[in-house]
Order: C-alpha cells, then sequence, then structure tokens
C-alpha cells in the first residue's frame, strides 16, 4: 500500500487508540500535534504505567477483545508483548537508526524517545541538613544520607543499565548498598521527583532527566539533578497492536510519531529525548560527547526481566 492510500484508509477509518506510557501532562499536547496534521483521525488515548500495558493487552487479546490500535511503552514491557505475539511488525518510512550496538526483531524497531535516569535532590533541604551533594548514585551509600533518599524498586530498565554498565557483581554489590541504606520507596519515577521537589525525601537515585530538567528550570530552589557518566539509557518504543480494529490509523500514527515532525513535537512538547540526528534535544539532560549512553536491553525475555526484578527488590530489601 502507497503512503498516499495508507493515509486514505487512515482518514476513513477516523479513529485510533492509543495506550501509552506518556504522562497525563504529555498525552493532550501530543494528540494536539498529531491532529494538527490528521485532522480526521481522533485519537483516545488510555495512559497507563509501564507494567500495567502488558497484561492488559494480552488479556484482551486473549479474551478476542480487540480495543487498542498501537502501543507505546519501555522497551522491557514493549519485550514481553512481542515475546507474547500480541503486537504485529510494521517498520515506518521515517524510522532512526538504533544506536550502536543495540538490536530490536524486524519490524518493532520503533523508537518514541529515550529514557535517562540522573540523580536529583533538594537543592534547599540539602544545604540545611549538611548533605553531600549527590554526583553519582553513589553519593546516597553515604551514612549522611540514610533514609533520605528515594529509589524506584519497579525501575528494571535502570537496574539493567547498571549490570551492562558495571557487570553484575559490581551492580548488584551497589544496590545492595543502597538498599542498606534505607531508602524511601516510591511507586515511579515520577512519583521520585515528586517527593524530592516536596523535601520528603531530600534526593532521589531514580530520576528521570527529562522531567527533572523542567522542574530544575522553574524551581531551582527545590529541584536540582546531575548525571552519571555512563548515564543509564533505555528505550521507550512504539509499535502496532495484533488484530488492531484500526490498522491503517495506527500505521500512520506510528509513522508521524517516530518522524522528524513528530519528533520535534516529542521533545517540545515534553522535553524527552530523541534519537534523531535532526532533532534538538535538551543539551543539559542528552549530550553523549559528555555522558556516555549506558544501555539496558532493549529484548529482556520474560525470565530476564522477571529475575533481575526479584533481585533489584531483595537487594533493597522492598516490599515483593
Amino acid at each position: 500500500m502507497s503512503l498516499a492510500d495508507l493515509q486514505a484508509a487512515a482518514n476513513t477509518e477516523g479513529k485510533v487508540t492509543w495506550y501509552t506510557t506518556f504522562s497525563s501532562d504529555d498525552v493532550d499536547p501530543m494528540i494536539k500535534a498529531f491532529n494538527k496534521v490528521y485532522p480526521k483521525i481522533k485519537v483516545s488515548a488510555l495512559r497507563l504505567s509501564a507494567d500495567q500495558i502488558p497484561p492488559k493487552v494480552i488479556t484482551e487479546q486473549k479474551g478476542h477483545q480487540y480495543t487498542a490500535d498501537v502501543v507505546s511503552g519501555d522497551s522491557p514491557q514493549i519485550a514481553q508483548m512481542i515475546q507474547a505475539q500480541v503486537l504485529q511488525p510494521y517498520t515506518p518510512p521515517d524510522q532512526s537508526a538504533l544506536p550502536a550496538g543495540l538490536t530490536l526483531p524486524k519490524g518493532y524497531e520503533g523508537v518514541v524517545y529515550v529514557l535517562t535516569a540522573s540523580v536529583g535532590w533538594n537543592p534547599t533541604v540539602v544545604k540545611q541538613q549538611g548533605l553531600p551533594v549527590p554526583t553519582s548514585v553513589e553519593t546516597f551509600t553515604d551514612p549522611a544520607w540514610k533514609g533520605k533518599f528515594s529509589i524506584d524498586p519497579s525501575a528494571v530498565n535502570w537496574y539493567d543499565s547498571l549490570v551492562k554498565m558495571m557487570g553484575h557483581d559490581q551492580a548488584l554489590a551497589l544496590v545492595k548498598k543502597l538498599g542498606d541504606n534505607d531508602p524511601v520507596f516510591v511507586e515511579s519515577h515520577t512519583d521520585a521527583l515528586t517527593k524530592v521537589a516536596s523535601g520528603e525525601p531530600a534526593g532521589g537515585a531514580t530520576i528521570y532527566g527529562y522531567k527533572a530538567s523542567d522542574m530544575a528550570k522553574d524551581t531551582p530552589n527545590q529541584v536540582a539533578f546531575a548525571n552519571p557518566d555512563p548515564l543509564p539509557s533505555s528505550l521507550n518504543l512504539i509499535d502496532v497492536v495484533a488484530h488492531a480494529p484500526h490498522p491503517a490509523a495506527a500505521r500512520v500514527f506510528e509513522d508521524w510519531m517516530v518522524s522528524q515532525a513528530g519528533q520535534t513535537e516529542v521533545v517540545d512538547q515534553t522535553n524527552h529525548t530523541s534519537l534523531r540526528p535532526d532533532v534538538k534535544n535538551d543539551p543539559s539532560v542528552w549530550d553523549e560527547n559528555k555522558w556516555k549512553p549506558a544501555w539496558g536491553d532493549p529484548m529482556l525475555s520474560p525470565d530476564e526481566y522477571n529475575a533481575e526484578l526479584s533481585e533489584f527488590e531483595q537487594a533493597l530489601h522492598a516490599p515483593q
């Protein structure tokens, strides 16, 4: 099918249902940007956490309930759906190349953005309490930080980045030291940053760089952040769902999302990081000359994912 025929079919379908991990604040701006180009396609978005998307899609598919057309989410969760065969391959015509050393199954290579994990802290509280300013994750193993930093015990992509960067034994030893320093457990990277801004706790080991940068600009007395080098990095992917009720619209939506135009909107609207060399990112979040990316494996098998999650939680002394 030609591009013109695909777009005509998508306009006839007139709808696409999108399951996504984009934050609630970012979903509507992305839909509005898409509709400036494709006004005849109504986007219905369901915002879910990364770990909610695979079971929802898999359960729907098993029950022959075909609702979702396209999904975007963190690579470990997308991998689960690829392996469960609830997605279908599609390669957009203007898709960016993957970084050297990373591979994805053919037809499942659509990258929406890069997630980077920084260390964050509340400058006012850190100064008041005389805490050492974090320069790396290791800072939070300092006894002075005991019970005064947060960590997300579900951040498998972050832990896997540490494993790839440091080697398994060294990464596990670091996480055990963090766990022994009584971290405050948070439900997400966003939750971690919200708590840092409030000063309870004063710092966070698993802070998303894109959101920290925005908050640091708006509230510099409440949020500051630093990028470790190497920089833990992971992919957020987009794919068409098997048996999508609006297959043409799903493909057009994915085409736009990974294109230069779509990626420019991703960066401008959300401050996420694009892999495309023709899109300008926030230099305080992403500069490969300053911070070498430490990529987690985007295609962890379910057994590998579950093993790393269990090991991570146990090392942190997190409730399971």
